[in-house]
């Protein structure tokens, strides 16, 4: 009887389960490189190129190609071993960062061209590690114990966002662009050894044989089409960030200049706010660990996401702006992650990496679209207070809609 207690324990302790530690600390060490590699790279071009407009154009190259080919890179994690998908892709980006380095020290330039090509190349890796990175987890890790799993990965995904600038403006001033990308390397390279290790276990495994590619986007596509609760989910993602990550995230400095009167300081200090909100809602989410009532928590947090962002767009002080963007950020992975987890409870093995791909592209693909549609509400003369107070009524409204009507994402643990 004691027995069964210790391993009854054992189970159900995140902790003790080998295999999400490992991609764990492959997820700390890969987010912490892939940070500091975009500052790196963005602080390059403006700073030894002088081309600060072309900043934009290397975030493109990275970007359009990985939306492209995320359902592609869906396909293949469904059909392939995950653990080795991850670890090429992983590998491949160690490949060309050091790459980077030889001819950063060959050539006393680099020309911008060389910058697009090297985004280019991690786009369409990240499209192949992603989907095979989110649908290993419900494999590795067990149902009561995947709102945790999805809180430390994401929590850690936030702190590298956090520490990657801080750690390379360091290095940038003590010694380098070349020491620096060597840095980001190795960083990387410490992150494919885990999934080296992970590679040697025996996680589950969906291999389909003969079966042709368009084939089998056809099936993941057939396969939400003919349930409603992923739809509602898939309905959930998009809302977020249609609605909201355009006019937030290209309209805060806006926002912070002409409505807030702020200098430069006053925006790292929202934005930190912001960044600080999504960490502290991915560590809530990790303590409450709930198994229960996901749906229910996921769309009441929506709720209160809408409000909290109404709140922000009518603020006019500094200090109130700080505590509603604070608010935001919490309700954004509150929302998210009992979404994620969801998808990855129900949906079958043999159709998660598609499905995951999907609610990748659903935040990557919008983001564009919601980008422009700010800056073509901007350019006829709307302000980006206006712009932020629409948004987020008419988010409230599609909200409470989707509440009354969605009975089974409500119903869903």
């Amino acid at each position: 009887m004691e027995q069964s207690i210790q391993l009854q324990v054992k189970q159900d302790s995140i902790w003790k389960n080998k295999q999400f530690i490992y991609l764990l600390a492959s997820s700390v060490f890969s987010s912490l490189g892939a940070s500091m590699f975009l500052f790196t790279q963005s602080w390059y071009i403006v700073t030894i190129l002088n081309l600060q407009a072309a900043v934009g154009f290397v975030m493109i190259g990275s970007t359009l190609p990985q939306i492209f080919l995320l359902f592609i890179g869906g396909v293949i994690a469904d059909r392939w071993d995950k653990t080795r998908l991850m670890f090429w892709s992983d590998l491949t980006r160690v490949i060309l960062i050091f790459s980077l380095v030889i001819v950063l020290v060959a050539y006393a330039v680099i020309p911008i061209f060389v910058f697009v090509i090297y985004a280019v190349a991690f786009g369409v890796l990240g499209a192949f590690f992603y989907p095979a990175r989110d649908s290993i987890i419900p494999m590795i890790t067990e149902d009561h114990n995947l709102t945790k799993a999805n809180s430390l990965i994401q929590g850690t995904n936030q702190l590298s966002m956090l520490a990657g600038p801080l750690v390379c403006g360091v290095l940038i001033t003590l010694f380098n662009f070349q020491t620096t990308f060597f840095i980001v390397a190795i960083l990387l390279a410490a992150g494919t050894l885990p999934l080296y290790f992970m590679r040697e276990s025996k996680v589950e495994k969906e291999r389909v044989e003969g079966t042709p590619l368009k084939k089998e986007l056809m099936e993941g596509l057939l396969y939400i089409k003919g349930s409603s609760l992923l739809q509602g989910l898939l309905l959930i993602s998009v809302l977020i960030n249609l609605i909201i990550v355009g006019p937030l995230f290209m309209g805060l400095p806006i926002f912070v200049r002409n409505v807030l009167d702020g200098t430069a300081l006053s925006y790292s200090l929202i934005e930190g706010s912001l960044s600080i909100g999504l960490l502290i809602g991915s560590i809530i989410m990790f303590a409450w660990n709930t198994n229960r009532h996901r749906g229910k928590i996921a769309l009441y947090s929506l709720l209160c996401l809408s409000f909290s962002y109404l709140l922000f767009s009518q603020t006019t002080t500094f200090t109130t702006g700080l505590a509603t963007i604070f608010l935001v950020g919490g309700f954004i992975q509150i929302t998210t992650l009992p979404v994620i987890s969801i998808i990855q409870r129900q949906v079958s093995k043999e159709y998660l990496g598609r499905i995951m791909s999907l609610m990748t592209i659903s935040s990557m693909g919008l983001t564009p679209i919601s980008y422009g549609v700010t800056s073509m509400l901007l350019t006829v003369g709307l302000t980006i207070q206006d712009i932020m107070f629409w948004s987020s009524l008419i988010l409230i409204v599609v909200t409470i809609g989707v509440i009354l009507s969605a009975r089974q994402i409500r119903a869903t643990h």
